[in-house]
């Protein structure tokens, strides 16, 4: 398998056809209170509205280095929508600063996510984002992750990690890419692979101690434990387990 030049023209309009695209569903928890806490209270809305604007500028610092980039972004409501070609440099580069951005809402934000990553047929663009795998993602996200972490299929995983060792020994001057080795990790319980935030590599810690950011997830799963619904209370006893074998 060879990785795609990382030079990107955009398909012409009216499409013709679908993209091969790496698309990550990603889906804010606990929106809804989120935003109801907003209606009367600045400093909630502020924090909404900082937590997604870090995200984006996360993505934003990778996608305005080329202007060739594959990458494409859209966000409504409480739902994120990242892609990029399959196959190139732009896609694990794109999961790269997803997780950057993860991890700095989470910290600064006290806000966490859940997900899915899939491959396959899609459109993205600035105007619209739609096809089979965008379907995959959203229901990898809405019907399989169902705790607070990005789910992909072991296959997919695989791929990634052929394509990002064949990227490096293409590379005369880098023998590693700090922490994508240890991006996904494989669930004791269920054993489906998942973006592991919870428990980053510490190249994904830049703003902060990597005890500092445990202990800010440690804050969410207290307050998130009292949350009257057992249903939520699920995912923040999950989060906890995962502290605590830590």
């Amino acid at each position: 398998m060879s990785l795609k030049a990382n030079v990107y023209k955009p398909p012409l309009f009216p499409h013709q056809d679908y993209e091969d695209r790496i698309v990550a569903f990603v889906d804010v928890l606990g929106f809804k209170d989120l935003v109801d806490s907003s209606k009367d209270d600045v400093k909630a809305l502020r924090n909404i509205t900082s937590a997604l604007s870090t995200l984006y500028e996360w993505i934003w610092q990778w996608e305005a280095d080329g202007a060739d980039s594959s990458f494409a972004f859209t966000q409504f409501s409480d739902s994120i929508v990242l892609s990029a070609l399959a196959d190139t440099q732009d896609s694990f580069e794109m999961l790269l600063q997803l997780m950057l951005g993860i991890v700095d809402i989470a910290y600064s934000n006290g806000i966490i996510v859940r997900g899915g990553i899939a491959r396959g047929k899609l459109i993205h663009d600035r105007e619209m984002v739609v096809g089979p795998a965008m379907v995959d993602a959203y229901l990898l996200e809405s019907t399989i992750a169902k705790y607070p972490r990005i789910v992909i299929s072991e296959e997919l995983k695989n791929e990634f990690e052929v394509n990002l060792q064949e990227y490096v020994d293409s590379q005369p001057n880098l023998s590693e890419i700090p922490g994508f080795n240890k991006i996904f990790k494989q669930d004791d319980v269920d054993g489906l692979w998942y973006m592991d935030y919870v428990d980053p590599d510490e190249a994904f810690v830049i703003k902060h101690s990597k005890e500092d950011y445990l202990d800010s997830l440690k804050d969410i799963v207290r307050k998130g434990l009292t949350n009257v619904n057992p249903n939520v209370r699920l995912k923040y006893e999950w989060l906890e387990q995962k502290l605590t074998a830590i």
